[in-house]
């Protein structure tokens, strides 16, 4: 099953369908044509049955008369899959036939192995055509520092933090374009944005909280995120940092589940409460910006 990142990074995709063409043109360098519109489509490429087959997004660009002048199968590639390179092609060729317009195939990759792996050329007919997808790796992910540019396009910001997380300006820049996005997005996109830190990053960002030397400069943070592990570090003090960092991500979840008007049952409450394990309560935490009941967190 599609874990948190995966999940996360399609729908950056489908929150801002123009991600997806200006990534294309913009970073890897493939000629976009002029458009009016991008919009999603359909993603399932099923055509034999029982056989699914389903990519992960894929976005269609309009001109402005509406006719269709190129799709983009955005592809999210956690690790290596050897049934890709089989199952690549005939996204490209049935979406092709179901559109009837030009296509592209654009892989997003989180490390270089898998990076270097997706650019490897398929041959899709012996002795003859290769098919090479475009790929969207570390090697290649702009380093989007600039405010105005992350303001643009949020999503792309996202992304960047994803590679570049250790630069200051980098993460400057994706927190300022955090606060003009609607407050469920935000807390989904802060929450994988910290997951993306490194360990001394994410530590630093933690004592940052706890001396109360840092002033979140986003109201969702300092609101949700910021204020539920603070106050956690406060009261643990007395105990420990330990302890304090526990209190903190219990607070933190549960302000998470509020947030997003999640049902947690009294059994819930109960085990999150009760729960001393800092792995699991990170864990649950992950699980609550996609979960629909708060039992869900425990499966």
């Amino acid at each position: 099953m599609p874990g948190f990142d995966h999940e996360l990074q399609v729908r950056l995709f489908q929150n801002n369908p123009e991600l997806a063409p200006a990534v294309l043109r913009d970073t890897i360098g493939f000629p976009v044509p002029d458009f009016a519109r991008a919009e999603i489509g359909c993603t399932d490429h099923t055509k034999l049955k029982p056989v699914p087959f389903r990519s992960d997004d894929v976005i269609v660009l309009h001109d402005h008369d509406g006719a269709k002048v190129l799709a983009i199968i955005a592809e999210v590639q956690q690790k290596k899959d050897q049934d890709k390179p089989y199952t690549w092609p005939l996204y490209v060729a049935t979406v092709r036939e179901m559109l009837r317009c030009p296509v592209r195939l654009m892989v997003v990759c989180p490390d270089r192995n898998t990076e270097v792996w997706a650019r490897t050329p398929v041959e899709f007919e012996a002795g003859g055509t290769a098919f090479a997808p475009a790929v969207l790796g570390p090697s290649n992910t702009p380093v989007v520092d600039d405010v105005d540019q992350a303001r643009r396009l949020p999503e792309l910001s996202v992304l960047s933090v994803a590679a570049h997380g250790d630069d200051p300006a980098v993460l400057k820049a994706a927190e300022a374009a955090l606060d003009a996005l609607p407050e469920h997005t935000r807390l989904v996109y802060y929450d994988f944005i910290e997951s993306k830190l490194s360990a001394a990053a994410r530590q630093k960002w933690e004592e940052l909280m706890a001396t109360g030397t840092y002033e979140w400069q986003s109201d969702f943070a300092r609101k949700y995120v910021g204020q539920g592990r603070e106050e956690g570090l406060k009261e643990g003090r007395i105990e420990g940092q330990v302890v304090g960092r526990i209190e903190g991500e219990r607070k933190a979840l549960l302000r998470v589940l509020r947030v997003r008007d999640v049902p947690v049952s009294d059994s819930a409450r109960d085990r999150i409460e009760r729960c001393a394990d800092l792995t699991e309560l990170e864990s649950w935490l992950d699980r609550a910006v996609t979960v629909t009941d708060a039992d869900q967190l425990f499966d």
